[in-house]
């Protein structure tokens, strides 16, 4: 390719390097979840939270079959326990050797379900215009054990038919959303607003069914896009609500008896892509000495906190944006009063991108200033400014607000406080977030980042696509080597992810090509007591074996690895252990989970110099041996 002053780029999903989802299947078939013909498995169902029960019911079934039952689920959406969320486990979890569903291999959820009519105090119209009426999520295994990360498949209308006889529902699937790929578990949640309270909702689940999809969905495509300088705050997380915020470390920000004006500011150097459509900017000042059940660094506490003021931006679909400041006094848990008589002022601004002012004149008065000049001016109760007489900490950040937001991100040039003990005033210029200045409160933390100038491209690709996928360069697109990029975990985007691309991950020239490549299964890395795994070195770890004494049990783990060491996700294969000390115990063969197995217990049974053998019994040409360990007598 010609040389140019500005590099040029290429993004490739070549044949030999196209990325697939990670477990497609030579012929996909429909995944019965559960019938309910003998009870509802203990060992998979449960109540994750709240009043929400579930339990077998052998009256009822979808197919009037005598000899089978459904699953009927109840809840009492009582106060404090109003959201109530039952799941299904597949497995998965770090503590079982079950395997996470691929969701991406199915077109729909099939769910047979009828409503309790006699015994919902709840009308049927109300559930399903009230509330979250039915979300259907899974619970990706990435998240762990945070019930904060679902991902949701759709929320449920349910027929009014239901109320007096069974109805199928088909749930579609999209296979761009980031998680399903591995899913751990299936979660049916409804949250009902304070008017709901005090009521019961019951109904009956049968035959739940992923449908196959005909042909495996297509490999991802990838691109690159330009970046912006500057603060980052991408809604990369899963939940609709999700807060991506940085907080002050200090708490010295607060208005109340200051001598003079105090001011908080935000400049918004880059509006989201496409316009806000209810995406939001937001200021959150938070009194410390209040009860935070869950400290200055809470993401959501604006909901958590007893005491906060909530300065909202948000707009539509063009350009122009609305300031609106809140507050609520003495609701923990709760946000009702943000949305009713705590709204005190909104004013609009036709431009949206820019410095947008919050100014305490005093105790009570407040201007709020927009970027195009326009202003307004009110007062806070002087009853409510009592609960921020303190110390104070700041929130600033953003929020989608719908799932439809996903992926979007707002950019911040800087944030100001003036007229406090200790002034705040960064332009986040540097490499990476000032750590002595803020904190991370944030769903997803990889969303919330100081794009530096180094910055060249962000680079992105669609889903389905594997969770381990690497990023590749190359200068010439076929006489030189693809090198494998160290560009991070990459950012979730909803339906694609990304990674940020600087001058110091990049190889200087003056053309470039990048790709997308998959982690493929090669060989097992065995590990013993003072090993440690380092991917991309000759041996795939570091440090020395500690000597073992004979018939004295220790750890062996066992990973899954490629041709460079680099681990890879989503095996399950089960492992045989053996070694050349033919004295030597160790456990029964044992799963992987997620490419990994920890064996306890081994134990050598002769002195000397022996290594252990791990052997995949799936496919016996996947091996690894470890190093050679020293083996004393017992003493």
């Amino acid at each position: 390719m010609k040389a140019m002053q500005k590099p040029s780029v290429w993004a490739s999903c070549a044949a030999a390097l196209v990325l697939a989802a990670s477990s497609l299947q030579a012929q996909n078939t429909n995944y019965v979840i559960d019938t309910f013909d003998t009870g509802v498995p203990s060992q998979w169902w449960a109540t994750w939270w709240g009043n929400g029960s579930i339990s077998f019911d052998s009256g009822q079934d979808a197919n009037g079959d005598p000899n089978s039952g459904s699953a009927y689920i109840t809840a009492d959406t009582i106060r404090g326990q109003n959201t109530y969320v039952v799941a299904r486990s597949f497995g998965g979890w770090a503590w079982d050797n079950g395997k996470p569903v691929n969701f991406t291999l199915f077109t729909n959820l099939q769910i047979w379900l009828k409503w309790d009519s006699q015994n919902s105090s709840m009308p049927l119209s109300v559930f399903n215009t009230s509330g979250d009426r039915l979300g259907v999520f899974i619970h990706p295994q990435s998240a762990s054990w945070d019930g904060g990360r679902l991902v949701s498949l759709g929320t449920v209308t349910v027929p009014e038919e239901a109320s007096n006889r069974w109805v199928r529902i088909d749930v579609p699937i999209n296979p761009q959303l980031a998680g399903i790929e591995e899913a751990t578990a299936l979660v049916f949640k409804r949250w009902d607003p304070s008017a709901n309270l005090n009521h019961t909702i019951a109904f009956w689940i049968d035959n739940l069914e992923l449908q196959a999809a005909v042909a495996p969905p297509p490999p991802p495509t990838v691109s690159v896009a330009p970046t912006v300088t500057g603060l980052n705050l991408i809604a990369s997380g899963s939940g609709q609500y999700q807060r991506q915020s940085i907080y002050t470390r200090g708490d010295t920000y607060g208005w109340v008896g200051a001598p003079g004006p105090v001011t908080y500011s935000v400049t918004i150097k880059k509006r989201p892509e496409g316009g806000w459509n209810g995406f939001q900017a937001h200021i959150f000042l938070a009194p410390t000495q209040d009860n935070l059940p869950w400290g200055v660094g809470d993401a959501a506490i604006d909901w958590n906190a007893t005491n906060i003021v909530f300065v909202q931006i948000s707009g539509g679909a063009g350009p122009g944006a609305s300031a609106r400041f809140m507050v609520k006094t003495n609701q923990g848990s709760g946000n009702s009063m943000l949305w009713s008589h705590g709204t005190l002022a909104t004013v609009y601004s036709e431009q949206d991108e820019g410095t947008w002012q919050v100014i305490f004149n005093n105790n009570t008065d407040v201007t709020i200033l927009t970027p195009s000049g326009t202003s307004t001016n009110f007062t806070i109760p002087a009853e409510w400014v009592q609960y921020f007489n303190g110390p104070v900490a700041v929130h600033v950040g953003a929020q989608p607000n719908s799932f439809a937001n996903l992926g979007k991100s707002v950019v911040l040039s800087r944030v100001q406080i003036t007229g406090v003990p200790t002034p705040l005033d960064d332009d986040f210029s540097g490499s990476g977030l000032n750590t002595e200045l803020w904190g991370i409160a944030a769903e997803n933390a990889a969303g919330v980042l100081v794009v530096p100038p180094t910055a060249r491209y962000w680079f992105r690709w669609t889903l389905p696509a594997d969770s381990d996928a690497i990023v590749m360069a190359r200068t010439n697109l076929t006489a030189s080597p693809w090198l494998e990029l160290a560009a991070g975990p990459p950012i979730a985007l909803g339906g694609a992810r990304q990674v940020l691309l600087t001058t110091e991950n990049l190889p200087s020239s003056s053309s470039l090509f990048l790709a997308l490549g998959k982690r493929v299964f090669s060989k097992l890395l065995v590990l013993l007591p003072g090993e440690t795994a380092a991917p991309g070195t000759p041996t795939g770890k570091t440090g020395t074996p500690t000597p073992q004494m004979a018939w004295t049990p220790f750890d062996v783990v066992v990973m899954a690895v490629d041709d460079n060491w680099y681990p890879v996700r989503g095996i399950n294969h089960v492992i045989h252990l053996s070694s050349d000390d033919t004295m030597a115990v160790f456990p029964p063969d044992a799963a992987m989970v997620n490419g990994t197995v920890t064996f306890a217990g081994a134990y050598f049974g002769s002195e000397g110099t022996w290594t252990i053998t791990a052997t995949s019994v799936d496919d016996p040409t996947k091996t690894g041996t470890s190093s050679a360990v020293v083996v004393r007598p017992l003493q």
